[in-house]
């Protein structure tokens, strides 16, 4: 069966993308979790989180441990807890014009979705905190697969069995912040627009080749059209 033309999938990452959490925040919170299951990882202050999942970052700080599976799942329960329970609307930076560009991509020509490293329920906590409210048929998280790398594939599986149809991956366009989310939509044969909005300049993030780079969300009247022609 073909690949058929089918609406544009649009894939949103969330964190430096959508929004952002202060890590004044989320680094202690971790630090204490940490110390209450006596995880021995010291340098977790110094590790970088960017476009990683959180299932590999979690599986990480055990590597002391041998990668304890019990340990592990005690850790992601705990910080889900502690995020549910902590998470505040001051702790989270909401981006500019991400209703603008949300709202372009609503009409009947587009399927949102998002592709995010994060656990389903820290990525609705952090949206919910963020006051990001709207519906993403699509989602690939970072608890279905540590390797960021397989979640896109997880997304053109989802909307091959959801839509009916053999999904064609150029129309899929992933925004993101980091060069994980360019490396990991450019090997499935998605689109990439990158915006730097995250911790990566516009230099760094082109030595990975995107399809688009932008400083923000806004007027995707504009940026789209130059991925979609």
């Amino acid at each position: 069966m073909l690949s058929e033309q089918h609406p544009w999938i649009i894939l949103f990452d969330i964190d430096g993308t959508l929004l952002t959490v202060n890590s004044n925040f989320s680094r202690p919170m971790l630090r204490e979790i940490l110390n209450e299951l006596e995880i021995d990882y010291p340098q977790m202050e110094q590790d970088t989180f960017s476009g990683r999942t959180d299932h590999d970052i979690f599986t990480s700080f055990l590597v002391n441990h041998n990668y304890d599976q019990q340990l592990y799942y005690a850790l992601k329960q705990r910080y889900l807890k502690c995020l549910k329970t902590r998470l505040k609307e001051s702790h989270v930076s909401r981006h500019n014009n991400v209703d603008e560009t949300i709202r372009f991509f609503s009409g009947t020509e587009y399927v949102k979705g998002l592709l995010t490293g994060n656990y389903p329920a820290a990525a609705a906590l952090k949206l919910k905190a963020a006051n990001i409210d709207y519906n993403f048929s699509v989602e690939a998280f970072g608890e279905h697969d540590r390797d960021r790398n397989r979640l896109p594939y997880l997304a053109v599986d989802q909307v091959k069995q959801e839509m009916g149809i053999n999904p064609d991956p150029s129309r899929f366009i992933v925004i993101g912040d980091t060069p994980r989310d360019i490396i990991c939509g450019k090997k499935a044969g998605m689109k990439v627009v990158s915006v730097t909005t995250g911790k990566f300049d516009a230099e760094e993030l082109a030595k990975h080749q995107p399809d688009v780079i932008i400083d923000s969300l806004a007027k995707p009247e504009q940026w789209f059209p130059r991925i979609s022609g």
